[in-house]
């Protein structure tokens, strides 16, 4: 009982390690980009991470698969991660015109809490999927279209998940530092990873008939 104890204590100290560093690999490598062309490498590096962690390859190197990944993929990286920044702005500064213009007709209104869900679950598994099916900017947004919408309960836990570990960082500094990206980044890579299989699953399903 006591080795079972243990050996349970001795793993469960292993992943706090394994994702505070992920975590402060993540801080410092977009902090080092000045945001604007750090963010969007270091959290695809970091999924790369979290993706072979969900794959059973745990004893990876953190950082020097962390660093070969942020510096494979930086180009790239910075232009979805414009992409996706350009999108939030323009839906938030639409957003803000028609709750002023709109206010009356909340049929304008439900069309943009709509888009705002559509871009909720695309931005859930965007990273998951580049970094899976090394798709460009433009495949890997439509691929998180259609998965998301066509695994729906799926794309309901990504988004509660979220939504939970954003709480949590805003009540607890120590998650902010240590596990604010990167827990949450292994939750999104688990939960994808189901709705890849079973959409996999259907696919070779349909091929065989």
């Amino acid at each position: 009982m006591i080795h079972v104890l243990s050996n349970g204590f001795y793993r469960f100290s292993e992943w706090v390690m394994r994702l505070a560093l992920l975590n402060m690999l993540w801080i410092g490598f977009s902090a080092a980009g000045l945001i604007v062309f750090g963010l969007a490498p270091a959290t695809c590096a970091m999924f790369a991470v979290t993706r072979k962690w969900a794959m059973g390859n745990t004893d990876i190197p953190v950082f020097q698969t962390f660093y070969t990944e942020f510096k494979k993929g930086w180009g790239r990286s910075v232009i979805l991660g414009l992409i996706l920044s350009l999108t939030a702005l323009l839906l938030y500064v639409d957003f803000r015109i028609a709750a002023v213009c709109f206010l009356d007709q909340p049929a304008v209104i439900s069309l943009f809490i709509s888009l705002f869900i559509i871009y909720a679950i695309i931005l859930s598994y965007i990273f998951p999927i580049y970094v899976h099916y090394e798709m460009n900017q433009i495949e890997a947004l439509k691929y998180s279209f259609m998965i998301g919408f066509a695994r729906p309960l799926v794309s309901f836990l990504m988004i509660v998940s979220a939504i939970g570990f954003v709480l949590l960082t805003l009540f607890h500094v120590t998650c902010l530092l240590f596990f604010s990206g990167s827990a949450l980044s292994l939750v999104l890579t688990k939960l994808a990873f189901r709705a890849f299989r079973a959409l996999d699953v259907r696919h070779e399903t349909f091929m065989r008939e």
